[in-house]
């Protein structure tokens, strides 16, 4: 088959993983996949670099003009721009329609993004509409146009052929949106295998890390105010006493990074809370696999966190706010620790729990990894897309489809 993949990111972080690896796993199944960016953005060769949080982040070329906008312009004036992209991308999009006659428009939905799916359903394609937000959610700069954005994303889901919605709050929140429940899939997030099958630097980077007999609770990712990580940092606290042996490692940045430092400062665990900073993305894993605890001490109502996959697809036991997404993904005591979401006290008993039981650590984090390894890779998700794509009735949902062999586990 072929693929159009048209998007409208700055084709980093986790956004831009998100594409590179569905992209890679259509065209590892024989597909012919194209991409259109905005200009001057490619995510196959910037997927994982971290966005652009502040003023002074280094850009070049192209780019630079979609960090002027995104980091300086005033909120109306940025989603002006959102609207008007609208104007520019039919010379965008239509030459690579027109070359491509049979193929599927594949779009990841964007905030006031409608001319897309417009060219699509014009040139009478197939067109699959990926949604991993939506207005009236919170978003991390806000949203002023929120009626505008809302009567957009009705007329979208009155056109796509398909919606795949990253979780079934969000599958939830399209149908009563007016989206038609047949045409709507819970397609969460996803592993590539073979980025956590290598191991062996774990035992080192501890060591360089100083954390060679310690218990790590951990956490990776962009550092914003609702992953409420100075809660985490609280917590930990509050046990510290009863188990000095344990680290905080904290892996990334964000807008929070200050005020994370300053809160270490404050409750006088400097020593005890570990920022890496920003690291490469293939380091991702052995950094993972140097925890032996990842925790989510929130998270947003309706997102698939990538991170998630990755601490499961490393074995690692998860404690996660009991929330729709992960939900989707867990079953709580299984391969997963629930708690009562914006509950501190229930956060510190659940990390309690595994702090004080390594075989309990132990039976989770293998049960997630199975898991995951079974029903969440990007080769089973891309298997999922050309499936419906094909107009194939029979397509199976996530859950049932075995998606590798789990003897390599």
């Amino acid at each position: 088959m072929q693929f159009i993949y048209h998007h409208r990111t700055m084709g980093r972080s986790s956004q831009a993983m998100h594409i590179r690896s569905l992209v890679e796993a259509l065209k590892a199944d024989g597909h012919e996949v194209t991409i259109v960016s905005p200009p001057g953005v490619d995510p196959l060769k910037s997927a994982g670099m971290m966005p652009f949080l502040r003023k002074a982040d280094r850009a070049s070329g192209l780019q630079r003009i979609w960090k002027y906008i995104s980091c300086e312009c005033p909120q109306f004036v940025f989603e002006a721009f959102e609207l008007l992209y609208n104007l520019f991308l039919p010379f965008r999009l239509l030459p690579t329609l027109w070359r491509q006659p049979d193929a599927v428009l594949y779009e990841r939905h964007a905030y006031f993004m409608f001319m897309g799916v417009l060219l699509g359903k014009w040139l009478k394609r197939s067109v699959v509409l990926e949604v991993n937000e939506l207005a009236g959610f919170t978003r991390a700069r806000g949203l002023i146009l929120e009626r505008l954005a809302r009567w957009i994303d009705a007329w979208l889901f009155s056109r796509a052929d398909h919606i795949l919605c990253v979780s079934r709050v969000l599958a939830d929140e399209a149908r009563q949106r007016g989206a038609e429940s047949e045409r709507i899939h819970i397609l969460p997030n996803a592993i590539d295998p073979n980025r956590f099958r290598r191991a062996g630097r774990e035992q080192a980077l501890r060591s360089r890390l100083g954390v060679q007999d310690c218990i790590v609770i951990g956490h990776v990712g962009l550092f914003y105010r609702w992953d409420r990580l100075d809660a985490l940092i609280e917590v930990v606290k509050s046990f510290r006493d009863r188990h000095p042996k344990i680290k905080v490692l904290l892996v990334g940045d964000g807008p929070e990074m200050e005020n994370l430092s300053q809160t270490a400062f404050r409750l006088g665990m400097e020593r005890e809370v570990i920022f890496s900073g920003p690291v490469p993305r293939d380091d991702v894993p052995a950094y993972i696999g140097a925890m032996d605890i990842c925790v989510f001490p929130d998270s947003n109502a309706f997102g698939s966190p990538i991170a998630l996959f990755e601490f499961m697809a490393m074995g690692k036991p998860c404690v996660v706010p009991d929330l729709g997404p992960m939900r989707d993904v867990l079953e709580n005591g299984v391969t997963g620790i629930m708690f009562p979401h914006g509950n501190h006290h229930a956060l510190g008993v659940a990390l309690l729990r595994l702090v004080e039981d390594p075989a309990l650590r132990e039976q989770v984090g293998a049960r997630a990894k199975q898991i995951v390894f079974e029903r969440h890779t990007w080769a089973a998700n891309a298997r999922f897309v050309a499936q419906l794509s094909l107009g194939e009735s029979s397509v199976k949902t996530l859950p049932q489809m075995k998606q590798v062999d789990c003897d390599t586990l």
